[in-house]
């Protein structure tokens, strides 16, 4: 079953569009795309987690927004002749289904329940980036870094008794970085706060989050 809102498409329309497609696999940190690539291929990820990107001033780069489960890109394919704009960088072992672009355009066609499924699915992004810029125009690192961990916790399942958690995934101090939109030295900093206030536990490349409603009041209120 695709993830998302794909996954609640109809069992024969999810078959069409797995048919339709190509699987395409990544390792961490290799490049699905650069800014200059035709966009040529629609990618609906389906494992793992994938950072968009840009080059600013000094080659620095400015995380642009983080993609999961469900999500979709490369959406420049379904416009003719555009261009990526954007880097693509894989954050973990990641699993897509590739789309060309005339292959997209006539399952829209051909099966209107997945063209809905692209509107509602990019509709979404789009308001995610809109509430990513708001976080980073008007909340503080502190919040943000909490929001992006609360944020790791929902794709991982259910909490434990007690309010605790451990992440999975192999997650960085710069992937935290990438998510919050901060530096790594700025992450490593407040996680070391964060374990202070009780809130989560460091071990070897592994988070343990120990106290869900205190991350969720350090969302609401920057730590003093």
């Amino acid at each position: 079953m695709l993830p998302g809102v794909f996954g609640a498409l109809p069992a024969e329309t999810q078959a069409g569009l797995l048919s339709a497609g190509r699987t395409g696999r990544w390792g961490r940190g290799d490049l699905l795309f650069h800014p200059e690539d035709p966009a040529e291929t629609l990618l609906l990820l389906t494992r793992g987690t994938v950072r968009l990107y840009r080059l600013g001033s000094g080659a620095r780069e400015v995380t642009l927004d983080v993609h999961g489960p469900g999500d979709l890109l490369g959406v420049p394919a379904l416009l003719r002749g555009a261009r990526y704009g954007m880097y693509a960088e894989a954050m973990d072992d990641i699993e897509a289904v590739l789309l060309g672009q005339e292959t997209a355009t006539r399952l829209m066609s051909s099966l209107p329940a997945v063209s809905v499924a692209f509107t509602e699915q990019i509709t979404r992004q789009t308001r995610g980036v809109q509430e990513r810029l708001s976080g980073l125009v008007f909340l503080e690192v502190s919040q943000r870094l909490a929001l992006a961990l609360l944020t790791l916790a929902a794709r991982e399942g259910d909490w434990l008794e007690g309010g605790q958690l451990a992440l999975r995934d192999r997650v960085s101090h710069q992937d935290l970085a990438h998510l919050a939109g901060s530096t790594r030295e700025t992450i490593t900093k407040l996680l070391g706060d964060f374990r202070a206030r009780g809130l989560l536990d460091l071990g070897y490349r592994r988070i343990i989050l120990t106290d869900r409603e205190g991350l969720e009041r350090a969302v609401r209120d920057p730590l003093r």
